[in-house]
């Protein structure tokens, strides 16, 4: 019997998400912006058995450091256009009842309170089956240029600000409201008891905060915490806050260094190293021999075009490479953004490839591990993969565009996991926390569970 995996689909608010093949015949993204093309979606998924959708957030669109546009990034939709994930939340409840919802917010971006107050909404409106991915945002050009921002704010500068986002969001859930201080008693004309109510006072380097948060608590309290990075800065956030990490690497060997730094950080930060679970990119082509699998991967990775592949390099790691000498090395490259992203690109080796290297290699690279076969051989490489490494999960990303992205997946290859033992035999159910870390609130070790509250006089 294995580990029964975490399940997750990993999509973005935009018709054009990893692959830039929305323009592929099997894809039709033409009604992303409509309500009913994610209904549809998120239902199947949650008769599939998945655990959670996970929206991915892009603030801004790929654009160089004076704010210009490559022409592919319009011509071909690389993550323009995009709209808001936290908006579409609400509206796929009722077409999905039980899977969780996971959606990306930025701390740079964000203002505390609202964030934390978007969140307790959508936990309620989803009766807890609300998780929040934690990032800095790696398009800092997209800050300065279109929120106002002075200027791109350093990597490990943007963690410690987030640690004190974080802290302020988790005393505004946690602390403001006790258990039981909404009465709605209609006799007594009391809806809550001022004395359970708290004022919260906050006075940082970043925020300051002084009065009352406005929402009641919700059936998490604190929406399921995620983080993506893992940049040293973003392995440390993780290992004090995240209760599961989403990574991207696409080697064994890779992911498996990833999985035991990740547990030993988080031994080192006091809690168990079980304890933070940890999802990984991955995409399936499946076909009913290897050759044909095979066939269909190749069509796939030739499908976008170069100009296009590049653009969506720079909209995730900052970095033009269509600008830079392709003879040239790629730790030549320095960037305040995208950490994460650039180290996935060095050789098993630890050596740089060059500029040019990584040109030749995006098509068929972007995305996390990749598994092709038939059912039967790819179920033997997610056994083989999850025993190599110990993760936790899988993040099935989506190359067509809606549900046909993952037919493979769902009718061919979960059957299969599902008898292997590899997926549970029922699919979970409860609130997010609870399905994901069997938790029914933050655990004791987290730091946002052991403030206790404090009145102001």
């Amino acid at each position: 019997m294995g580990k029964e995996l975490i399940l997750g689909a990993f999509e973005e608010f935009t018709p054009n998400f990893i692959a830039n093949t929305w323009h592929h015949p099997r894809g039709d993204t033409s009604g992303f912006a409509t309500l009913g093309f994610w209904q549809d979606l998120a239902r199947r998924l949650d008769e599939a058995g998945f655990d959670f959708l996970f929206l991915a957030e892009a603030i801004g669109y790929p654009m160089d450091d004076a704010g210009d546009v490559p022409e592919a990034v319009i011509r071909e939709a690389v993550q323009f256009p995009v709209h808001d994930p936290l908006a579409l939340v609400a509206g796929l409840v009722s077409a999905a009842p039980r899977i969780g919802f996971v959606a990306t917010a930025s701390t740079t971006a964000q203002q505390p309170l609202l964030n934390a107050r978007t969140f307790t909404t959508l936990d309620h409106l989803t009766d807890g089956r609300v998780g929040w991915n934690i990032v800095t945002s790696d398009n800092q050009q997209a800050l300065v240029r279109l929120l106002g921002r002075r200027d791109v704010t350093p990597h490990d500068e943007r963690y410690r600000r987030a640690a004190e986002f974080v802290d302020l969001n988790l005393r505004l859930w946690q602390e403001a409201w006790e258990d039981g201080a909404v009465r709605a008693d209609k006799a007594a004309r009391v809806f809550a008891d001022p004395a359970k109510v708290h004022r919260i006072t906050h006075e940082g380097e970043y925020f300051s905060f002084d009065g009352y948060f406005p929402a009641t608590p919700s059936p998490q309290r604190t929406p399921t915490l995620f983080q993506a990075g893992t940049s040293a800065a973003g392995t440390a956030f993780a290992a004090r806050y995240a209760e599961c990490v989403f990574t991207q690497d696409r080697e064994p060997a890779r992911l498996a260094a990833t999985v035991a730094r990740l547990r030993a950080r988080a031994a080192e930060a006091g809690r168990p190293a079980d304890s933070i679970k940890v999802v990984n990119g991955a995409s399936f082509v499946i076909a009913p021999t290897r050759e044909e699998a095979a066939r269909r991967r190749a069509e796939l990775d030739a499908t976008p075009t170069r100009e296009a592949t590049a653009a969506l390099f720079l909209g995730w790691s900052g970095v033009d490479l269509t600008a830079l000498d392709p003879r040239a090395g790629l730790d030549d490259v320095s960037t305040e953004v995208g950490h994460t992203m650039l180290s996935l690109w060095r050789n098993a080796d630890g050596t740089s490839p060059t500029v040019g290297e990584v040109l030749d290699s995006l098509p068929s690279t972007f995305g996390g591990v990749r598994f092709t076969g038939t059912a039967e051989s790819v179920a033997d490489d997610v056994q083989a993969l999850v025993e190599q490494t110990d993760v936790d999960g899988f993040l099935v990303e989506n190359w067509y565009g809606g549900y046909e992205g993952y037919r493979e997946f769902v009718e061919d290859l979960a059957p299969v996991l599902r008898a292997r033992g590899l997926l549970p035999a029922r699919p979970r159910s409860g609130t997010l926390r609870q399905m994901l870390t069997g938790e029914d609130s933050l655990p004791g070790w987290h730091p946002g569970a052991a403030r206790p509250v404090v009145p102001v006089p």
